[in-house]
């Protein structure tokens, strides 16, 4: 990819940020407010899966480093101790059970791939991880993914993610108008509760 397209990347990926932390901010509110007498406890951007994959480490060239008495290995690995995993938008935790649903919630107009990265959550890996963090059963996916705006609309995009989610629709939301509280709430209550008990 050439510099300038990576250049308006970075553009499109600031503005869906930002539209994105909207509709993320909107339900927020919703749930703080829905979930307030529940003793469920809503997070946003929880950590708990933040370093699933362990430590970051990066390659090393070190001809880069002029270190020319180092050629037996050109290519080093150095630990940046940082953490290497995911962040989803939310999660649902129970404190009374410690069961935990995490969230994620795409957004796009009528372009692009958001749908379909937010499948990295079916991963088996993840799976697995996320089933031992939110102390959930083998046989519970505690995912939510909430697809809106244009990825909710689109027949293709419907009809694509429908497809996907084929035997666990009940962990996926087309939330087609976020004004409207009514479906989020209404699909916690029907899907998502019962995961948390």
């Amino acid at each position: 990819m050439a510099c300038e397209h990576l250049e308006q990347r970075g553009e499109w990926q600031g503005e869906a940020n930002v539209r994105g932390q909207s509709v993320e901010d909107m339900f927020n509110g919703i749930m703080e407010k829905y979930l307030k007498q529940s003793g469920f406890k809503l997070v946003p951007k929880p950590e708990d899966l933040k370093s699933v994959y362990g430590v970051r480490t990066m390659l090393i060239s070190n001809r880069a480093r002029g270190k020319p008495e180092d050629l037996k290995s050109v290519y080093g690995v150095r630990t940046t101790g940082r953490a290497h995993g995911i962040e989803p938008d939310f999660m649902i935790r129970n404190p009374s059970n410690g069961r935990t649903v995490f969230i994620e919630i795409k957004r796009q107009k009528d372009e692009g791939n958001a749908h379909e990265r937010a499948c990295k959550y079916m991963m088996p890996g993840i799976v697995k991880a996320m089933q031992e963090v939110g102390n959930q059963p083998s046989n519970i996916l505690p995912m939510w993914w909430i697809f809106t705006n244009g990825i909710a609309k689109d027949p293709n995009y419907r009809q694509a993610i429908t497809f996907w989610f084929r035997g666990i629709a009940g962990n996926m939301l087309l939330w087609e108008d976020v004004r409207d509280h009514n479906p989020v709430t209404d699909h916690f209550e029907k899907h998502i509760r019962d995961m948390l008990v």
